[in-house]
This record gives structure tokens, sequence and C-alpha cells, in this order.
């Protein structure tokens, strides 16, 4: 895990050099495929379908890396009426802790990657990310009708990656200790 955020590369314990290239044709059926080797042998000459895959897999990592999933979780509590009474009294310049009681946090995301040749697009891979999490002993700092902080707590659950409607990992999030405090880049207003 990285020791500046929590991303979703972590939570889904994806391996470092990325997936195998073969699952990402899953959802694509043998004429698909053949389309795609196609495509990529036409447009650039002496690359390999393995090679193009095995890129793929690595800007997903990358991408999945640059997500910090600490933001997410705030992003799912913006409307949590705990944090509006919060809100309305951080008005005034304080700072209000709110302590949040065990809860659970779902949410999908759909990162992709495109595979690109000059303007042209030759394929758009739109992945589906589903984290099933529960959230313990979590305490969010709201300043200015933002949350702009969250202190201790853990996080355990599931995380899977799909793609064309098969899944392509699943990963159990074994308790992890989020960071004594962290502090978000940009605060997320409550609503």
């Amino acid at each position: 895990m990285s020791d500046e955020m929590l991303s979703l590369k972590d939570l889904l314990g994806m391996p470092d050099g990325g997936f195998p290239a073969e699952v990402l044709r899953a959802g694509m059926d043998e004429k698909e495929v053949e389309a795609f080797k196609s495509k990529v042998s036409g447009a650039l000459p002496g690359m390999t379908p393995s090679a193009i895959e095995g890129a793929i897999s690595s800007k997903l990592a990358e991408v999945l890396d640059g997500v910090d999933a600490v933001t997410l979780f705030a992003g799912a509590w913006e409307k949590y009426h705990l944090l509006s009474d919060a809100a309305d009294k951080s008005k005034s310049g304080a700072t209000v802790l709110v302590p949040l009681a065990e809860h659970p946090v779902k949410t999908k995301l759909h990162p992709f990657v495109e595979i690109q040749v000059g303007p042209q697009v030759l394929r758009r891979i739109e992945f589906e990310v589903t984290l099933s999490l529960k959230l313990k002993g979590i305490t969010v700092r709201v300043e200015s009708a933002e949350i702009r902080g969250i202190e201790a707590g853990t996080c355990e659950g599931s995380a899977e990656l799909g793609l064309g409607g098969s899944s392509l990992w699943k990963h159990d999030v074994k308790p992890i200790h989020l960071p004594g405090k962290i502090t978000l880049r940009k605060g997320i207003p409550i609503k």
C-alpha cells in the first residue's frame, strides 16, 4: 500500500506487474478478438496483440493507483445527515469532528483505457470496479461546510474488477488500518 494514500489498486490487491494479458480479453468473443488483432496489426505494424495487452494492463494499474479510495469514501458521506449538521456549525469557522458509526460503503466505478493511434481510437476498454466495504471507527473533520479530512478507522470487505460482464479479479479486503490522519487535497462540499 502506498505511504501517501490508499488507492483502488491497493484495495483490489492488484499484482504489481498488472493482470495477465488473457484476462483483458474477457467479454470478447473470438470474432472480436480477431478483429482487434487485425486492427492492431494494421495500425501498429510489428506490435503484437500480447504487447498491447501488457501495455493495457500496465496502464490500468497506473490508473487505479492514481485514484484515492479515501476520497471515494468521503464522497459517499456528502449527504449524511450528521455531516449536514456539522456543515452548518462549521460555517462560522469552527472545525467539527464527527464520529461515524460502523457503516457500509458500496460504490461502482468505470475506469477505462483507450488504445489510440494518433487521433483514432482503436478500442476503448471500460472496466467496472465494485467496492463493498465496511468502515469502522472513522471520524470525519468538517471545515467551512466541507469534508476536509478523516481520522483513524479501518476498512474491510471486498473489491472486484470486471470487464464485459465478466469478473476479472476479486479480492477480499482484510482489515486495513487507515492512516492516523488524512487531509483531503480538495474539500468535498456537504449537501
